[in-house]
């Protein structure tokens, strides 16, 4: 609303969106409401209505990563980071896919990317620790979880990796810390009960371990 000193008060002109937007629009409300065939063919429509529509190329590759179309997930990322070589959230994507497949020398040069231009970006730090742990390197995966919660300290998946490193690295005190904060940010996450019962286990607390089983089970079968 906007005040005039000559007259009455007029109301702000109302802001048509465009095809683009409504698309897009579309698209993430069958994304939200598990209809993924619906959300990529809008996805698509929209890309080729705009075909610079970064957000719109965004979402759509984090939908195909969802369903394991990891191969037209990359087709989506390459043809976007040639649009926008530096933009942080597809070069983080891009480096995921590429550990996932085993590509470790691509996903550590996107990875590695990012963090020489943002060195405190969590998801930059997340990703390259969870690559470092696949390539069998866990206390320098640890490392990274480490950074990556500095800046995001409330990321229950953080912890859970930072714990299952530490405990591979033979550090099961900050194995521990690491399991039990994760359960503290997310106490129904069955694979975090069952990891830190195998912590405490390796500690020498067998009944706090069974707990921890059994809890592991519940949730398994809620």
């Amino acid at each position: 609303m906007t005040f005039s000193p000559d007259g009455p008060a007029q109301a702000p002109p109302v802001r048509t969106p465009t095809p683009a937007e409504r698309l897009l629009e579309r698209a993430d409300a069958h994304a939200a409401a598990g209809r993924p065939v619906e959300a990529v063919t809008l996805y698509r429509e929209l890309l080729v209505l705009a075909p610079e529509h970064l957000e719109g190329r965004l979402h759509l590759a984090r939908l195909l990563v969802q369903l394991e179309e990891l191969d037209q997930a990359l087709v989506v990322l390459n043809d976007a980071l040639r649009h926008a070589p530096d933009q942080t959230e597809f070069l983080v994507l891009r480096g995921g896919i590429y550990g996932q497949l085993r590509l470790y020398p691509e996903a550590d040069a996107d990875l590695r990317r990012v963090l020489r231009l943002y060195p405190s970006h969590a998801p930059a730090h997340l990703e390259l620790g969870r690559l470092l742990w696949r390539k069998g390197l866990a206390g320098e995966a640890a490392t990274h979880f480490q950074r990556s919660l500095e800046f995001q300290p409330d990321n229950a998946r953080t912890c859970y990796y930072l714990g299952d490193a530490l405990n591979q690295a033979g550090d099961l005190a900050g194995a521990r810390a690491a399991l039990e904060r994760a359960l503290q940010l997310d106490p129904h996450d069955g694979k975090a009960h069952h990891l830190l019962g195998r912590v405490l286990d390796r500690l020498g607390r067998p009944e706090e371990a069974r707990e921890m089983y059994q809890r592991s089970r519940e949730l398994a079968g809620a």
